[in-house]
């Protein structure tokens, strides 16, 4: 993450990189002055800053996303392909996000998913996010959330395609009004046996029983397939046929299912990670997928009943669509 200058509470310039205490101070501050619509003039008397001071600041949080700008403009269209989604996939909503950079993919996603948690996040909540690699590339993005419980629901795989980090969790953990519950495991051991001893650990089982009462769930959805699922990756080639002999064609933190939504524990005996059901028990579930070709995973999650909002991209949106479509009778 690169370093940039900021202007802090007293008004000293620093070049840092922004820490969960002065995001939540720029959130304050863009509060204030979009919320309640003090001038930067009485913001800054507040604050013992110039309005100029505050106007820098006031950009900063537009630039490291504490403030996202949404334009409602000619929105009819993009409305509408969404509840289309939402009503064929029985979900409460989509949010269908447009990707103009192919290389920065993966942070748009999930920093689209970060701001839908900043929106639906309230003091007391019970918050379960899960590592993946789409959160973990927006960790800059983490929004100054209220007072409330962050749940690790899975832990980081170490990746040849990805180097292992779990920067958002140690982001929320800085936040002093978050508590953080890790789950101190990776996702998925070589071992039975091993999963089951890690399970044991009373610092492992509690994170894991953490999840059975969540507010909000955060996950990925990813098909069972070469190039589609980081849990794929980590498994030997006997085992990856196993899960498709045994129906599976998506996943969700390590859980495989088919199909018709129901569990396959091809693998389950190795995981260490939120189950099925505990995603089913929480209030709100949003998973977050990416490309056409998941289109089918995306579909086996909400018969699965996991799911109550998707985080989709637009290729993914229209692919869905497709599938919904009648085919039309050849002539």
């Amino acid at each position: 993450m690169s370093e940039h200058t900021v202007v802090d509470a007293e008004g000293r310039t620093v070049s840092t990189v922004p820490t969960a205490r002065h995001r939540r101070f720029l959130a304050q501050l863009a509060r204030d002055h979009y919320l309640e619509g003090r001038s930067k003039v009485e913001i800054g008397k507040t604050n013992g800053l110039s309005r100029f001071q505050v106007a820098r600041l006031l950009q900063e949080a537009v630039d490291t996303g504490v403030v996202t700008i949404t334009i409602e403009a000619d929105t009819g269209e993009e409305n509408d392909l969404a509840e289309r989604i939402a009503d064929d996939l029985g979900l409460r909503s989509v949010v269908i996000v447009d990707i103009p950079d192919a290389a920065e993919a993966s942070q748009q996603m999930g920093r689209a998913a970060l701001s839908l948690v900043g929106r639906q996040a309230r003091a007391g909540m019970r918050i379960g996010l899960s590592w993946s690699r789409t959160l973990d590339s927006a960790a800059a993005f983490t929004p100054a959330l209220p007072r409330c419980t962050i749940v690790q629901l899975a832990g980081a795989l170490r990746l040849e395609s990805h180097h292992p980090s779990s920067e958002i969790f140690t982001r929320l953990g800085q936040d002093p009004a978050v508590n953080m519950v890790r789950l101190p495991a990776p996702l998925l051991v070589t071992e039975a046996e091993t999963a089951d001893d890690l399970r044991a650990l009373p610092e492992i089982s509690g994170t894991l029983a953490a999840a059975d009462d969540l507010d909000l769930a955060v996950v990925s959805v990813a098909s069972w397939a070469e190039g589609l699922s980081s849990v794929w990756e980590k498994c030997s080639p006997a085992q990856r046929r196993a899960g498709i002999d045994d129906g599976a064609i998506a996943e969700v933190s390590g859980r495989l299912f088919d199909a018709a939504g129901a569990d396959v524990t091809t693998i389950d005996d190795r995981v260490i990670a939120v189950t099925l059901d505990q995603l089913r028990r929480a209030a709100t579930t949003v998973g977050v997928a990416r490309g056409a070709e998941r289109a089918r995973a995306v579909r086996a999650a909400c018969a699965a009943g996991i799911l109550d909002i998707a985080v989709i991209d637009r290729a993914l949106a229209e692919a869905v669509l497709a599938e919904a479509a009648p085919d039309e009778e050849e002539p």
